[in-house]
């Protein structure tokens, strides 16, 4: 966990020290919640766009969903977005196509015992498909309100409804 942390702030301070020599409306992050389906709890999402052209954007995300029933997951995306129409000019809507890194871990309580498997943990993780929609609304010139509909899948499949808000450096 701690070498992801490092890896994402890395990606973070790459991106902000490079928006400084590009076009200010190409790179945009931000931050918001998402309810994740079968997993049945929110978390936080965290999320850095590139545009390449005005139809193409890369995407990486980053979603921590809370711990429910002694469960916690992380979910690395990398996503491509296709902005297929534009609303005026404060609404367009993208889809998404992308690989989503899965990350989950199991911790057992001690009154689980059972001679030499009480307490404890367990990791894994799987890789899987994210297909998807959003909308980008420009709530201001640097400010845009993202909500978005992902489906990951993978043996577990499941969705995420969420929204972030993005800032346009």
């Amino acid at each position: 966990m701690r070498k992801l942390t490092l890896f994402l702030a890395l990606v973070a301070f790459t991106i902000s020290a490079h928006a400084q020599s590009v076009e200010s409306s190409k790179i945009r992050a931000g931050a918001g919640l998402v309810y994740a389906t079968d997993i049945n709890n929110l978390g936080l999402a965290f999320k850095g766009v590139y545009s390449f052209t005005p139809e193409w954007e890369g995407a990486i995300g980053f979603t921590h969903i809370f711990k429910k029933d002694y469960i916690s997951y992380n979910v690395v995306d990398l996503d491509a977005q296709y902005i297929f129409s534009h609303s005026g000019d404060q609404i367009s809507f993208f889809a998404i196509g992308g690989l989503a890194i899965n990350m989950w871990k199991v911790d057992f309580p001690e009154e689980w015992g059972f001679g030499y498997f009480g307490g404890g943990s367990t990791t894994g993780s799987d890789i899987g498909l994210n297909l998807g929609a959003g909308m980008n609304y420009e709530l201001s010139s640097n400010l845009r309100l993202v909500p978005e509909v992902r489906f990951t899948l993978l043996e577990g499949s499941y969705a995420r409804i969420g929204a972030t808000v993005q800032y346009a450096f």
